[in-house]
């Protein structure tokens, strides 16, 4: 089977890129699991925050922007409703600073823009108002819909196991097929330095950190679909709605292995205890637990480029915690990279810098 693209890793930043290319070519998505968007794409906390991670981070989120308002335009609407998020300080605790495009309230109007909150506990908070929810089912199902149409192949259930490049041309195998492309996009999230390594590259120090949340019940009769995503200026727990529960995260980071990660006990009733301290609400019942893994390197800027060493690898990898609100942007520039095309709009001399492979030295 001949490709002139081949994606590894059908997460939504897998997807996206491979959705990109089929515009510009023939291409196969490859996927491990029985279906798309199994690991962390599908257990995100999907809100998209402009003021969220390194310059870098910011940089692809504005140019993710765009193309979301692109895209809505053209009837695939990912980005709900405006949710806001907003940070609050502790009396006598950190007191935090705003980012651009947040203001402060203090802790009274924190308070009556989330009931739940104890304005007593409260300093001040930090609200971004413009915050909003992502559908991430109907990212998914916009960019397979696009790969459809295009001709591309989307394969599950294919864990890549060699590669072995022959006259400028990949051959990757799963042990009974093989597929053949001149460009490999590696975008296998947790197991991103394993599927590099298959392909001759250097291990990029990929951390792989394990992130819990837990869904509760709200109080009753509560009118929680206008409540902002809440978290603390530590970064110690964050609670939003969510399908009609709340949704319940200690923002706890522990290093794992890639796998498919599960939440354990202790970091939820860390969680409980932290958001029950916050807002002074009893939780009764935990009815939904699950975990994730936010992978990243050393920086906290993502790897999407060429690989240095591996002609025709190219990396799409450690999207950390913004995976599925940079996922045009970084679909995108993978994409352009891949074609040798001209650069994204946005993208930046000093973005592409930011994010090279190259940039990473381990060891």
């Amino acid at each position: 089977m001949q490709f002139d693209f081949i994606v590894i890793g059908a997460g939504i930043a897998g997807l996206s890129a491979a959705a990109a290319l089929s515009v510009h070519g023939k291409v196969a998505l490859l996927e491990r699991e029985d279906q798309p968007c199994h690991h962390s794409s599908g257990r995100s906390a999907a809100i998209f925050v402009r003021s969220y991670g390194n310059a870098a981070v910011q940089a692809l989120t504005d140019i993710s922007g765009r193309l979301f308002a692109a895209e809505s335009a053209a009837g695939d609407a990912a980005l709900g409703r405006r949710r806001g998020v907003m940070i609050v300080a502790r009396r006598d605790g950190d007191p935090g600073a705003a980012a651009p495009g947040q203001r402060r309230l203090s802790a009274a109007e924190a308070a009556a823009r989330m009931p739940l909150l104890q304005a007593g506990l409260l300093s001040h908070a930090w609200l971004e108002e413009d915050a909003a929810d992502i559908d991430v089912h109907a990212m998914h199902m916009a960019y397979a819909r696009t790969l459809r149409a295009n001709g591309g192949l989307l394969l599950t259930g294919f864990g890549v196991e060699a590669a072995a490049r022959t006259a400028g041309v990949w051959q990757v195998s799963d042990g009974i097929r093989t597929l053949v492309a001149p460009v490999v996009v590696n975008a296998a999230g947790a197991w991103a330095d394993a599927v590099g390594q298959l392909f001759g590259a250097a291990p990029k120090g990929i951390r792989p950190l394990r992130r819990s949340a837990a869904l509760v019940d709200p109080p009753a009769g509560s009118r929680i679909d206008e409540w902002p995503m809440v978290i603390d200026v530590e970064e110690s727990v964050y609670f939003k709605p969510d399908a009609g529960k709340l949704m319940v995260s200690p923002a706890d980071q522990s290093l794992s292995v890639p796998c498919d990660a599960w939440a354990d006990d202790m970091d939820i009733a860390i969680a409980i205890e932290r958001y029950s301290e916050l807002t002074g609400m009893e939780v009764q019942r935990v009815t939904h637990s699950w975990a994730g893994l936010r992978s990243f390197v050393a920086d906290e800027s993502p790897l999407i480029g060429w690989d240095s060493d591996s002609p025709g690898l190219l990396w799409l990898a450690a999207l950390g915690g913004f995976g599925v609100q940079t996922a045009p942007a970084t679909g995108a520039l993978a994409a352009a990279l891949a074609r040798g095309s001209a650069p994204l709009e946005g993208a930046t001399a000093c973005l592409l810098r930011a994010v090279d492979p190259a940039r990473v030295i381990v060891g």
